[in-house]
């Protein structure tokens, strides 16, 4: 934290937002450098972002309710991963899930952290509330792509959550059992994504 973010001014009227995303911002840091995400606390988020902890409260009820705020950003950053990937790729529903099989594995290499806090730690699952989860949405986009195999819904949804714990298994494995002779990446995903998008019999 710099020497001017230490001496932060007092917000002035209008600048609660912005606290608020610097507040997110913060803990989003703080997780993609912790080797454990259990171990945010809002008295380290107070102290990166340079204000009192009890300013936090001003903003968020609990730790939980900034934790899944933060996932909420997480997802944000993780869906434009996907869509940055599949904007460089074909029309087809192939080429669009193999090129998010891209994006997820090259944001899970580049955030650790992030990808850590959203798929592997239950951080702020008390804040879940029927559907209204975070990555809700990019679940959705995934979804649609692959109703246009065509698919019914259901089977979409279906093979859209077969295509996610695939696709993190590649990357859970991959780190876990590095001794293992595993195939190219590339291979892989190349396979996931025919699976996914082959034609219902």
């Amino acid at each position: 934290m710099s020497s001017d973010t230490a001496r932060r001014r007092p917000a002035v009227r209008g600048e609660g937002a912005r606290l608020r995303e610097e507040i997110i911002e913060a803990a989003m840091r703080l997780t993609e450098q912790a080797e454990d995400p259990w171990a945010l606390s809002l008295r380290a988020v107070a102290r990166e972002v340079g204000v009192a902890t009890t300013s936090i409260y001003l903003h968020f009820d609990s730790l939980d309710e900034l934790l899944m705020a933060m996932k909420t950003a997480f997802y944000e950053r993780f869906g434009a991963a996907l869509l940055e990937a599949a904007a460089q790729a074909g029309p087809t529903p192939y080429d669009q899930i193999r090129a998010y099989g891209d994006g997820y594995l090259a944001f899970a290499r580049t955030y650790p952290g992030a990808y850590k806090a959203l798929f592997t730690t239950t951080l702020g699952v008390t804040q879940l509330v029927g559907e209204q989860y975070p990555g809700r949405d990019q679940f959705e986009m995934t979804v649609k792509v692959l109703r246009q195999v065509p698919l019914p819904a259901d089977e979409a949804r279906q093979r859209g959550v077969l295509l996610w714990c695939a696709i993190h298994g590649l990357v859970s494995l991959t780190d876990a059992v590095r001794r293992f002779p595993w195939p190219d990446e590339s291979e892989l995903l190349d396979g996931i994504a025919r699976q996914a998008t082959r034609p219902q019999a």
